[in-house]
Formats: C-alpha cells, sequence, structure tokens
C-alpha cells in the first residue's frame, strides 16, 4: 500500500460550536492536510494506478464531496457557494501533493464558458462539531450538457473506455473511490482508496514457431455495452447530500442502500423525457460490447471490467496481422477489486 501525504502549513481550521449559516465562534485552530493510501487489486502484488506501480502520478484527479449527513444546515465544507457542479472539491495529483485544480488546467469548473479555477477546500474549509463524511473518487472528463430547455449541467465523470489500447483509457477506466467519516475535518483526513471495477491480467503463451508478434491486439468479446458510460459508485450518504445540479447531480445519481455502499452500482443516464438523471444496474445492460486490451508488452495485456456476472462466456480473440485465435474465458463473475490472471494457451 502506498500513502501519500500533504500538510498545508498556516491554514487554520476551525472548530466551531455553531452552523455554517449561523456564524463561526473560533475554539480551536489546526492545520488541515489530507492523507491518501490504495488498496492493492487483490491477486496483484503491488497497487497500480500509473504503469510503473508507485501510486498517483502527475495529473490523476479526485473530486471530493463532503456531507454532514446528521445537520439539518448546510455546514461549512457542504458548500463551495456556486464555484463548482455538485459542490465538488476538485484537486490533482503534483508529485508530492494534492493540489487545487486552477484556471491554467483548462476546465470550466464555474460555468461561465471559460476556463477556470477550482474553488480551494484548503483555503475555505472549516470544521463544525458534527460528523463530516469525506466522499472521493477519480475522474477523467468534464462532461457539460443542457437540460430540459434551459438548465446547464456540468459533472466530473468517471468514464469507462471499450477500448484500452491507450493507457490514459486503461487509466480512466480504472475507477477509484475512498470515503471516511469522522467528527470533524480539522487535523488530518485520511482517504484509502480501492479499486472499485475488475481487472484482467492476460499472457499469451505461444509456440515461436507461430511467430506471433508483439504488437498482436487482444479482445474480449461479450461484455456489458457502457463504453462512453459514467460509471457510478454508490454513497449511502448521498440522500443526505443538501446541494446538488437539480435533478441531474449527485443526489440523484449515487443514493444507494447500506449494502451498496462503495459499490459499483451501475452506469448515469441523462433522461431528458424524465427531467432527471438515474443510475442504470450493469446486470440490465445488454452483454455485447467489445473491450480490446491494453497491450503491456512482452505479449501480456490489461482489461479493466465491470463487476458482473455475465449470461453467456466472454471470448478472447488475438489477432496478429492475418492471424486470428480465439479462447473462451471461462471466467464469467468479477469481483470488484479483484485482478484474474489468465493464460491464453494457442498451440
Amino acid at each position: 500500500m502506498n500513502i501519500n501525504k500533504i500538510i498545508l502549513c498556516g491554514i487554520a481550521v476551525f472548530l466551531a460550536s455553531c452552523s455554517a449559516d449561523e456564524g463561526a465562534e473560533e475554539q480551536q485552530q489546526g492545520i488541515l492536510s489530507f492523507s491518501t493510501s490504495i488498496e492493492n487489486f487483490e491477486g496483484e502484488p503491488f497497487t497500480r494506478t500509473n504503469f510503473a506501480g508507485n501510486a498517483f502520478e502527475a495529473g490523476d484527479k479526485i473530486k471530493l464531496k463532503i456531507i454532514c449527513p446528521f445537520s439539518t444546515h448546510t455546514e461549512f465544507g457542504e458548500t463551495t457557494y456556486g464555484n463548482s457542479f455538485d459542490a465538488f472539491w476538485l484537486m490533482k495529483w503534483e508529485s508530492n501533493k494534492w493540489a487545487t485544480l486552477t484556471a491554467a488546467d483548462g476546465y470550466d469548473i464555474n460555468g461561465d464558458y471559460s476556463p477556470s479555477a477550482s474553488p480551494d477546500i484548503y483555503a475555505r474549509y472549516e470544521a463544525q462539531q458534527t460528523p463530516y463524511v469525506y466522499t472521493a473518487q477519480t475522474w477523467s472528463e468534464e462532461q457539460i450538457f443542457i437540460a430540459g430547455s434551459s438548465t446547464r449541467v456540468e459533472q466530473y465523470s468517471n468514464v469507462f473506455h471499450a477500448n484500452q489500447t491507450k493507457a490514459a483509457d486503461y487509466k480512466a477506466s480504472d475507477q477509484m473511490w475512498a470515503q471516511t467519516i469522522q467528527q470533524t475535518g480539522s487535523y488530518n483526513v485520511h482517504l484509502s482508496f480501492k479499486h472499485v471495477m475488475s481487472a484482467l491480467y492476460i499472457t499469451v503463451s505461444a509456440a515461436e514457431s507461430l511467430g506471433i508478434s508483439d504488437d498482436a491486439v487482444l479482445t474480449l468479446e461479450g461484455m456489458p455495452d457502457i463504453d462512453q458510460a459514467e460509471v457510478i459508485v454508490g454513497d449511502y450518504y448521498a440522500a443526505k447530500s443538501k446541494v446538488n445540479s437539480s435533478d441531474y447531480g449527485y443526489q440523484n445519481k449515487h443514493n444507494c442502500t447500506v449494502f451498496q455502499n462503495g459499490k459499483v452500482i451501475g452506469v448515469a443516464v441523462i433522461d431528458d423525457s424524465k427531467s432527471k438523471a438515474y443510475t442504470e444496474a450493469i446486470d440490465q445492460i445488454a452483454q455485447t460490447a467489445t473491450y480490446t486490451a491494453y497491450n503491456a508488452g512482452s505479449k501480456t495485456y490489461r482489461i479493466i471490467v465491470p463487476p458482473c456476472t455475465l449470461s453467456n462466456k466472454a471470448t478472447f480473440w488475438l489477432r496478429d496481422g492475418e492471424k486470428r485465435y480465439s479462447m473462451t474465458l471461462n471466467q464469467d463473475t468479477f469481483e470488484a477489486g479483484k485482478l484474474y490472471n489468465v493464460t491464453m494457451n494457442i498451440k
């Protein structure tokens, strides 16, 4: 497990005895800090958020949602005062620290149709005497659309890619999620990230006489058709979220049961006919898609897949020039956070 830690010196965090909309009464000062760690895929000796296997890399992004589920007030930290949709605190990894996204990063965070900075949690966050729930997840794309006739909605989405031949698309599909709860947000907040998708590591074993090149392309047919969809992880506390993008926001998409908390519950569906967004379960989606693997070299491949149970066996196809080889994948159930080692024997 790799741990990344950042301590922001000189940033005051206040423990107050009143709610955000009643004014703050200073009681104690501290230094706000975040630390993060990543749990390995089960079945893999080290974690892999980059291909060197050493945790987050520069440019990785997370979005942090803060909810005070036992308070009727909108507490400090729960809102960004309109500076981001769904009141997400948006951060990026900069070699050894989590930093705020800035206008130079080119994202339209506050909805003014131009590059704009994200809200700075280190400058504006203050803690109240109430339990805080911190939920963080990786994200890869900013998506903007008009809902109905005039409602502008912006979301910071983790998008799944069926074609994972590019390292960036493989990484984007490997969504990670963390949640912690504590009395206040002062001092250290630790977020332990876990992989919520499944992974396949495929080794092609073939006789040298077949002359299979290292450029051969591997695909997997008969998988859930979720290409370019936003993968949704359940958050039991989303029902208590006080700041959401109307009926298209966090509460609508992530609300779930206690059992579903921290698990992939489906993909987001934007339905203007119903004037809302909702989540469609993975097992309700057609299993007709083809996933293309990332070529890791030396005839090894990687594919990120959603946690699911297939109704029929999926099939590997290896294409090398005009040569074609296939193999049925015996595994039909894929669990979150687990890596499956598969050998494709070609004779």
